[in-house]
């Protein structure tokens, strides 16, 4: 998904959002793959100011997270060893200079529950909004980990759940990519429930582009489209079968 589209999923990251910057305490946004919250986050940060970062396996120590927190600020990394890093830190994300902009970190769980505890005490010296989307922790393995995990759980504000799309987010994606015709609709609606607004949009890119975006897309390009996909042939054969289940039920 890489159109802004005002879904479930987004109004959800949009109130924890809030929340984590009327508290200034850390909260967590979590769901599945591709239900749109890291374009809900570029959106959230576009429009507010926020800074933003994505952890990737080579942010996800405790170094690499210093430096990632000054990528995301805009500040000159002039230090070199990690005490050094985390004091800079404490300085451009503490009040000393003003109100800090909030953070929105992506993919969260991709820090370990160590690195994930140093950057909820930083939070918590300096007192700036603090909102991290992702999937659920991963398990501890170690007793060092269970007993970060346990300080994470008691510094975490509030938690949003971020839910499957609905049958309005559906329509509101079809909408954007000119799907056209009823029966177009309730396909769409019938794949993004039972996939994710990731595969959804991706189909309909896929459709929009056989024909170089020229021209509305109907159920017949979807199942033509759906065809040569992988996995296309267990989408049409759900099509097809839910699409008999509502003729019926009508």
């Amino acid at each position: 998904m890489t159109i802004f589209v005002e879904t479930r999923a987004a109004l959800t990251v949009r109130a924890a959002f809030d929340a984590a910057v009327k508290m200034r305490y850390p909260v967590f946004a979590v769901g599945k793959a591709g239900l749109g919250k890291t374009v809900a986050l570029n959106w959230i940060a576009a429009q507010s100011g926020a800074a933003y970062c994505e952890v990737a396996q080579h942010t996800k120590a405790i170094r690499p997270m210093f430096l990632m927190l000054h990528d995301a600020y805009g500040v000159q990394k002039d230090s070199k060893h990690t005490y050094d890093l985390a004091k800079d830190c404490m300085n451009f994300l503490g009040a000393r200079y003003g109100p800090t902009r909030p953070l929105l970190v992506d993919e969260y769980q991709n820090f370990t529950p160590t690195v994930l505890r140093e950057l909820l005490h930083l939070q918590e010296r300096c007192g700036f909004g603090l909102l991290l989307a992702g999937n659920t922790h991963r398990l501890a393995g170690t007793r060092r980990d269970i007993h970060a995990v346990d300080q994470i759980e008691s510094r975490i504000g509030m938690r949003f759940e971020i839910g499957q799309p609905t049958r309005e987010d559906c329509v509101r994606i079809g909408a954007e990519h000119n799907v056209e015709g009823a029966d177009a609709y309730k396909a769409i609606v019938i794949y993004g429930e039972n996939t994710s607004l990731r595969a959804l949009c991706h189909l309909l890119q896929n459709c929009a582009a056989v024909t170089n975006g020229v021209g509305s897309i109907r159920l017949s390009r979807i199942e033509t489209t759906l065809g040569v996909m992988s996995c296309g042939s267990d989408a049409l054969k759900l099509l097809h079968e839910r699409g008999n289940d509502l003729r019926r039920s009508a």
